[in-house]
């Protein structure tokens, strides 16, 4: 047995040591070959067990991809996160501006209630300046936000149901509505409204209506709320709600609709001038645009109390075509169109009523028409 290892240690021995002499004839050879048969030699070696330097940087672009995928999907999530979150925080915010708008709704009403039932000689001793009921403007705060509300007495509207066609056509043109749009608009409303078939030049009636999708046909009848004028041809949602629009000098104005100048509420054919708007003093027959402007001016300063003041220091004689359509006391019938919002948010709420004072004590008021889907456009001009 000692003998049998001792002869494989010198077997190993003897192949190491014949290894170190090819190893060093083979260094000895190679510095006497030329640098040709030297390439020659090295491409012949084989190279399965030597991997090339380019299958490394492979490898690197594929892990830069890789995580280049990965972080455009990370991204993704992240946006999606954001907006989801984005999104919650505006429902809650205009949420809370829908109660901050109901709360500056009774609020209003409560404050013109009191108004009414307290004697006319105590409010003159009071007022030193003119309450902002009365000049229809109404701002506050109320739970960390704020609101503002247009006030207007419905007699300050036109009567939709009992204006005449050349007062439509004013009003209509005076809103900045130009030919043939105010014609087709003006001459529709009014075959909405009566009980015949025939159709106007530029109306409307079945024979139109039936031809839209959905087919409907014509009213010919008592219009009963405002929004009726949507199914009338020619009035779009723009000439309806309102519309911004581009000022001489520049900037984004808002201008209001046929929705703010007509009514189906009023009780009467007369115009009150303390919340009449520009329009429809420009509408009223015989009334010249000079003196539509004067009136239009010193309301917004101080209500007039009497039609004497209304008449005082104007830069046209009103005649008496136009006097009869003039009125300075209310009828305690109030559209109240309120913005609401909260201070940590752009986002508005609008909400659109109509409230009448009975002025008794069992029902101090009632509403007659409630909307809380107002399009907010004046929002895209503030």
């Amino acid at each position: 047995m000692t003998v049998s290892r001792q002869s494989a240690v010198g077997s190993r021995q003897c192949e190491v040591g014949m290894r170190n002499t090819r190893i060093k004839r083979c260094a000895f050879t190679m510095r006497k070959t030329s640098n040709h048969q030297l390439m020659t030699i090295y491409n012949a070696l084989p190279t399965a067990h030597c991997p090339l330097p380019t299958e490394a940087g492979v490898i690197l672009i594929a892990l830069l991809w890789i995580l280049t995928a990965l972080s455009i999907i990370s991204l993704s999530f992240s946006k999606e996160s954001f907006v989801e979150v984005a999104s919650a925080r505006n429902t809650q915010s205009l949420e809370e501006a829908y109660f901050i708008a109901r709360a500056a709704i009774a609020e209003t009403v409560y404050r013109l209630v009191q108004k009414r039932l307290t004697p006319q000689l105590q409010q003159v001793e009071l007022q030193d300046v003119p309450d902002p009921l009365d000049l229809g403007r109404v701002t506050g705060t109320f739970g960390g936000g704020s609101y503002r509300m247009d006030i207007q007495d419905e007699s300050g509207k036109i009567n939709l149901n009992a204006a005449t066609e050349e007062q439509l056509r004013a009003l209509v043109e005076a809103i900045g509505i130009g030919r043939p749009d105010s014609d087709i608009i003006t001459d529709s409303i009014m075959d909405w409204r009566d009980t015949d078939p025939a159709h106007r030049l530029n109306g409307a009636e079945d024979d139109y209506y039936q031809t839209l999708n959905p087919p409907y046909k014509a009213k010919n009848g008592r219009i009963d709320a405002i929004e009726e004028l949507l199914l009338v041809r020619g009035v779009t949602p723009e000439y309806f709600y309102g519309r911004p629009e581009r000022a001489p000098d520049g900037t984004i104005i808002y201008k209001y609709g046929l929705s703010r100048y007509l009514t189906v509420y009023s009780i009467r054919s007369q115009i009150n001038v303390n919340f009449v708007p520009l329009p429809v003093l420009l509408s009223i027959p015989g009334m010249p645009p000079q003196a539509a402007q004067a009136i239009f001016e010193k309301r917004q300063v101080k209500p007039f109390k009497n039609l004497g003041e209304v008449t005082r220091d104007l830069p046209a004689t009103l005649g008496a075509t136009t006097l009869p359509y003039l009125a300075t006391d209310p009828t305690y019938i109030y559209t109240f169109t309120v913005w609401a919002k909260t201070e940590k948010s752009k986002a508005r709420r609008v909400i659109r009523t109509v409230i009448t004072l009975d002025g008794n004590e069992r029902n101090y008021y009632r509403a007659l028409y409630w909307n809380e889907n107002v399009p907010d456009y004046e929002g895209s001009t503030s």
